[in-house]
């Protein structure tokens, strides 16, 4: 897998339905939180990022905010999801965003990017 391929997963999760945080949202028709999903992107893509300082031309980077998020399917209790993550490759102009999709077989969850901010040496 190469960093710079966006159609590569990088990691998968599930929401078991006995989950606190679906109690009330919404009742009889439970969906995973925006936030939540949120969340557990930008921390996968921490993961992603620690796991790339010092790899080829990629600079040490931190995620400083999220640029845009659109949701465009909600994801339900105990169903399976991906995320893929991309950059630019190596070699071509620095990137200061890193794209980011969930999706649940061939349906696309959310998909957008998180602010990238090059951390200093030393």
């Amino acid at each position: 897998m190469t960093f710079s391929d966006p159609a590569e997963t990088w990691e998968r999760g599930m929401v078991r339905s006995d989950h606190p945080m679906l109690a009330g949202h919404f009742p009889g028709h439970p969906i995973v939180p925006g936030a939540w999903l949120l969340a557990w992107v930008v921390a996968a893509a921490t993961r992603r990022l620690a796991l790339q300082i010092g790899v080829g031309e990629i600079p040490a980077c931190a995620i400083s905010g999220i640029n845009r998020v659109k949701f465009l399917r909600p994801l339900a209790p105990d169903q399976s999801f991906e995320c893929a993550l991309g950059m630019r490759a190596a070699g071509s102009k620095p990137d200061t965003t890193m794209r980011f999709k969930l999706s649940s077989g061939d349906i696309t969850i959310a998909e957008g990017s998180l602010q990238l901010q090059r951390l200093q040496p030393g």
